[in-house]
């Protein structure tokens, strides 16, 4: 279900489910963050997990009223420039923030490619980590057969058959929770000790 059928999929989520469908995967990859933000003190993961809770809030509670423009604006000081770090870490936790950069403009801006730039931004984390791990370069074969990639495809094929649902509040934080993998990020990452 990969592939160009899947992208058609995404192409006809309606706006709202563009944005659930960016915020899981910031969601998901928010342990990447906090641990580049941990250890490399830049950033900040609590402006991020705030900051992530704020657009599930905007999503789920009716009238909630919030400046995402602003909420935007304000996180993107915690944005790292990988260049400017030798630690690897940072390039994860710049996908993280794309993802969410996707899901707030897919609310503020609305072009309706959102969902497909957090879906990329994923997936280059886990080819990226992929090749870290193998300490070269893959070819598109070797990626499709690598376990981490599998299982990264085959959570946005299931996440985007969750956020097809209908919309209700409950739905939408069901997908928070399924979102967030108890805690282990796409690429293997936990924050539990």
């Amino acid at each position: 279900m990969f592939g160009d059928k899947f992208y058609k999929k995404i192409n006809k989520l309606a706006p709202w489910q563009q944005t659930v469908f960016a915020l899981a995967l910031a969601e998901r990859m928010y342990p990447n963050y906090r641990l580049f933000s941990d250890t490399s003190e830049f950033g900040n993961g609590e402006r991020l997990r705030s900051t992530l809770d704020t657009l599930w809030t905007y999503l789920t509670v009716k009238g909630s009223k919030v400046d995402l423009t602003a909420e935007l604006e304000a996180f993107e000081v915690f944005i790292p420039d990988p260049s400017r770090f030798e630690n690897y870490g940072a390039y994860p936790a710049l996908d993280a923030c794309v993802a969410l950069g996707a899901a707030f403009n897919s609310v503020i801006c609305r072009i309706g490619e959102e969902a497909i730039e957090a879906s990329n931004a994923s997936l280059g984390t886990v080819a990226g980590f992929a090749e870290l791990l193998a300490e070269r370069d893959l070819s598109e074969e070797e990626l499709y057969e690598n376990e981490l990639m599998m299982a990264e495809m085959e959570f946005q094929v299931e996440l985007l058959e969750r956020v097809s649902q209908p919309r209700e509040a409950e739905t939408i934080l069901a997908i928070r929770d399924f979102a967030a993998q108890g805690g282990v990020s796409n690429i293997g990452i936990s924050l539990e000790a």
